[in-house]
């Protein structure tokens, strides 16, 4: 069983964003004491299956929200990285099991061909996907875009939230600053063309959602996880709706009238 287990970190989200948001002088704290109790019973377990193109920064991104680490030397994923961090958002605690999978050339249409050729990804039962790509390379997102139409062509994503995240968003800064103060700005309009048009797919046509963030610097990487796991509260929340209206159907029937 191609998998390796990472040790438990547990990080108040909350918390994390708002040092992020504070400034440079900031340092991310490991793990933060949080202030919220909250009992076992409250416990949400959440499975999260990250993918992308090679060296789109995938497990980069992951290692910085768990352990606040980036190695500058690249490794390509071989084999199932398992990390279990337990995060608090909402004041609810959740308990995420994230796995980092090789490149994998296509999306298993049904549990037959899952179990043939990617035995324990359990890439058919997550929780939910996150999608990487290169920012500073947009052709690494026409791999997602395949993916994502595989995923949903091969499985129920009623109730999946898929989050599409733009990595390296260094690299396009520094690209942009240069061809400023070079006068040579014009160069990166084609680019910036392109990464307009995958938002606007990403958001208004795909439904999902879509951050940028860069794992080397650890910006917004808390923000990638924050925003998933808001995704998933707003379909829980979505979901328990129907059921409170129909209770309070339910109580407004039994109703007695006093004539």
């Amino acid at each position: 069983m191609w998998q390796i287990n990472i040790r438990r970190e547990q990080l108040d989200l909350d918390f994390l964003e708002r040092r992020q948001n504070a400034g440079p002088a900031s340092e991310i704290v490991q793990n933060p004491k949080s202030p919220i109790e909250i009992s076992p019973e409250s416990v949400d377990r959440v499975k999260v299956i990250v993918l992308g193109a090679p060296a789109v920064g995938k497990t980069s991104i992951i290692q910085q929200f768990v352990w606040n680490d980036f190695c500058e030397n690249y490794v390509p994923t071989d084999r199932k990285h398992t990390y279990y961090p337990s995060v608090i958002t909402n004041e609810r605690l959740y308990e995420i099991k994230i796995s980092d999978l090789p490149v994998i050339p296509y999306f298993p249409v049904n549990s037959y061909y899952e179990w043939t050729d990617y035995r324990y990804y359990g890439l058919r039962g997550a929780t939910a996907y996150i999608l990487v790509f290169d920012l500073s390379n947009v052709e690494t997102f026409q791999y997602i875009k395949t993916l994502r139409e595989q995923i949903c062509e091969s499985r129920n994503m009623a109730n999946v939230p898929v989050l599409v995240v733009g990595n390296k968003e260094d690299l396009v800064l520094t690209a942009e600053e240069s061809a400023s103060s070079s006068g040579k700005a014009a160069i990166t309009s084609g680019h910036d063309d392109k990464r307009r048009d995958i938002i606007n797919l990403v958001k208004k046509h795909w439904k999902s959602g879509y951050v940028e963030c860069s794992a080397k610097y650890n910006w917004k990487v808390v923000g990638v996880f924050k925003e998933l796991m808001n995704m998933i509260d707003s379909i829980e929340i979505r979901d328990q709706s129907p059921m409170l209206d129909n209770i309070q159907d339910a109580l407004d029937r039994n109703k007695c009238s006093v004539l």
